[in-house]
């Protein structure tokens, strides 16, 4: 019991160390993340539906 008090003590200790960041600094992260992440659905959904169409094109005029 005794090395898992002391280990707890350690990571109270390590975590007093840590450089945590601002409020800010998280809250523009997450809308860069978020809004990154829209533009990167975006672009593979058009490219999705260009390819989509373009197959069903091929197919068509292979079928007659």
């Amino acid at each position: 019991m005794e090395k898992v008090r002391a280990f707890l003590k350690g990571v109270k200790q390590e975590l007093g160390k840590v450089s945590w960041p601002t409020k800010d600094l998280v809250v523009r992260a997450t809308v860069g993340v978020i809004i990154f992440s829209l533009l990167t659905g975006l672009y593979l959904w058009v490219v999705d539906l260009a390819f989509t169409r373009l197959i069903s094109f091929l197919l068509a005029l292979r079928g007659g």
